[in-house]
């Protein structure tokens, strides 16, 4: 992205999220927050859906083979490809509105969010682009396929999280 233009970039980041958010919205998912490049999205809330985790590990499925298909493009010879992790942890989060009566947005915050951040983070390390935590994996079942990465002492927690990558 360096080499690139603003306009280049912001073009880029356009396309990039109009295919993500396809893929969120797609398997029911609501994106909550744009950080840069980066964006987070929730399942399972303010709606409630059947199986969020199935839901999520799909549409990250989805968005990974977007990617590649993306970085095949003609029009993209001799730009560097795309690369994203995703990171995918479940349990209780506090949701609702923040903000002021000007601006507001819907959002989750808590230990589950900040667990599915530094998943995600942890897909560079462990060189997976797609893990999910021990509550996850348990929630996907068996017709999952999904390597057990071991344990990982994450900033903030106290105890050890068992990751996992899901098939690629």
């Amino acid at each position: 992205v360096e080499q690139q233009t603003p306009e280049e970039t912001i073009e880029l980041l356009n396309t990039w999220y109009t295919l993500m958010f396809d893929a969120i919205s797609g398997r029911g998912g609501v994106v909550n927050q744009m950080i840069g490049d980066g964006l987070m999205a929730i399942f399972g809330a303010p709606l409630p859906l059947a199986d969020p985790c199935a839901s999520a590990v799909r549409a990250a499925q989805e968005m990974l083979e977007m990617v590649a298909l993306f970085n095949q493009e003609p029009d993209r010879a001799g730009k560097p490809p795309i690369h994203i992790g995703v990171g995918i942890a479940s349990g209780a989060v506090i949701a609702g509105y923040t903000g002021t009566e000007q601006r507001a947005t819907y959002t989750c915050v808590g230990d589950t969010v900040n667990l599915a951040a530094r998943l995600e983070a942890h897909t560079k390390v462990a060189g997976r682009p797609l893990l999910v935590d021990g509550a996850t994996r348990a929630a996907l079942g068996e017709g999952c396929r999904a390597d057990a990465l071991g344990q990982v002492l994450f900033k903030g927690k106290t105890a050890a999280v068992e990751v996992f990558a899901v098939g690629d």
